[in-house]
């Protein structure tokens, strides 16, 4: 059984208000207000599906109100309702968002169908909304937000690119800055869209498996393989687009494998002997300077130029203090709804500690912080209380670099592996079991972290 539509009736004249609501209140929920203070109030805590609004409210003309209810989310339909049929007043109410009119006394079989047409308008535009949401939040594209000049000198340096089908984009900022944002910003308003987004992180996996999750594999290709092969993600994005997430970890062999593919649409499978064809736009991103990599020989530089005919570069949160707040706020909104809380707004204490914040994570850090207290916490505010794991910010970023250091190596060499194995083995020593305290005292996101772990079989139990 269909759910009882809300309806908000915002009237002085108690009279008119009871013979609307013996009226509707048969096959909707009704609730009531006789003036435009405690008409705004009921609609923010019952968020009715339609508002019979009263141009003539003893508090606030209905006129100056009708923005303030168009505002709310979800945005219910609103109805005016006047003793006189001024055109003047009818023009504006329409203008500014209002459904209908109706003019005092009100004839019933009017009223019936504008109430009926109301509501299937509010329903329809609702639906809409959240269905556009949920794309935006499938595409991951909703949270870019943002009033800071470089950020918004970014989005549309995106946007540009997006309008070709193949030139290389490199994005290029801190972790957690929202490089994957863009790169699925650019393939939605690319000519690309309705085909694949792809997305592989290159510092997540071991050169063989990055090798073989990029280009798949036939039958029988090494010990282990499926027996039907595997299709890479360069067949699962064709036609689209893929994204390379941290492109600087990318291993040599595999640098030159991807030029090919660049320069030539065609690849090999691994064990294959027969190419295969493939359409794809690549856009790459990295949490260093990829040209200063390339110039001290990290990268290969004719693969650079390939990956980089575009070049984004994402400012910091800490660069973007302005931005802070607003995003805060969002995410709020988003964590609400998930956790089906009420927070409506922070106190200046909270605010002062979001704004101070050193952000090392950036916007991936703000939403995890925000989320957290939405969970955890049952106010209908944010207070500075609730942030009190912001107190000790971890060490603030050096664009210097890290403080140097000397390695001293033995005569005879030693293996790379070693090396990094005898860091992660002082990190830990420093930071004790706290994997993301390790994460942060090395520089590395943490998802690497647990992967070199894994790798030298040092797995911790520490959060």
């Amino acid at each position: 059984m269909r759910e009882k539509h809300k309806i908000l009736i915002v009237d002085d004249e108690d009279h008119f208000r009871s013979a609307l609501r013996r009226f509707l209140e048969k096959t909707h929920i009704v609730v009531e207000a006789d003036n435009g203070t405690a008409g705004l109030k009921l609609a923010e805590s019952e968020e009715p599906d339609l508002v019979l609004l009263d141009i003539g409210l003893p508090d606030a003309s209905g006129l100056e109100l009708l923005p303030r209810f168009k505002e709310m989310r979800p945005s219910p339909a609103v109805v005016m309702i006047t003793a006189y049929d001024r055109v003047k007043d009818v023009v504006s109410a329409i203008k500014h968002g209002a459904f209908d009119y109706l003019v005092k006394p009100v004839d019933l079989d009017e009223f019936e169908v504008t109430v009926k047409n109301a509501l299937e308008h509010a329903g329809m535009k609702n639906e809409v909304n959240r269905l556009r949401n949920e794309v935006q939040r499938l595409q991951g594209v909703g949270q870019l937000i943002g009033k800071d000049q470089s950020f918004l000198e970014a989005q549309m340096l995106a946007i540009k690119s997006a309008q070709s089908r193949d030139a290389g984009v490199l994005i290029q900022g801190e972790t957690g800055a929202g490089k994957e944002l863009f790169a699925r910003l650019i393939h939605t308003r690319s000519p690309r869209a309705q085909y694949p987004f792809v997305a592989l992180n290159c510092a997540a996996f071991s050169t063989e498996i990055i090798e073989s999750e990029l280009f798949g594999y036939e039958r029988g290709a090494f010990t282990g393989a499926k027996l039907e092969g595997k299709e890479g993600l360069l067949e699962v994005a064709h036609g689209g687009t893929l994204f390379l997430d941290e492109i600087v970890d990318l291993h040599p062999e595999i640098q030159a494998k991807l030029l090919r593919v660049l320069e030539e649409k065609q690849f090999f499978p691994i064990g294959g002997t027969r190419k295969k064809k493939v359409d794809i736009r690549i856009v790459s991103a990295c949490n260093k300077d990829l040209w200063q990599v390339a110039e001290d020989g990290g990268f290969r530089k004719d693969l650079y130029f390939r990956l980089s005919t575009i070049k984004i570069n994402l400012p910091a949160l800490r660069q973007r203090q302005e931005d802070i707040l607003p995003l805060a706020r969002i995410f709020m909104e988003e964590f609400n709804d998930k956790y089906g809380k009420k927070f409506r707004g922070m106190n200046p204490k909270a605010e002062k500690l979001l704004v101070g914040h050193s952000w090392p994570g950036n916007v991936r850090e703000l939403r995890n912080s925000i989320e957290r207290v939405v969970l955890l916490e049952n106010e209908d505010m944010l207070l500075g209380r609730h942030l009190h794991f912001l107190d000790h910010d971890p060490p603030q970023h050096n664009p210097d670099g890290p403080e140097k250091f000397n390695i001293v190596l033995p005569e005879g060499g030693m293996a790379l592996d070693e090396i990094e194995k005898q860091v992660i083995i002082q990190a830990r020593e420093k930071c004790g079991a706290n994997k993301s305290k390790m994460a942060r005292f090395l520089r590395l996101p943490r998802h690497v972290l647990l992967y070199r772990l894994k790798k030298y079989e040092m797995e911790l139990s520490g959060k």
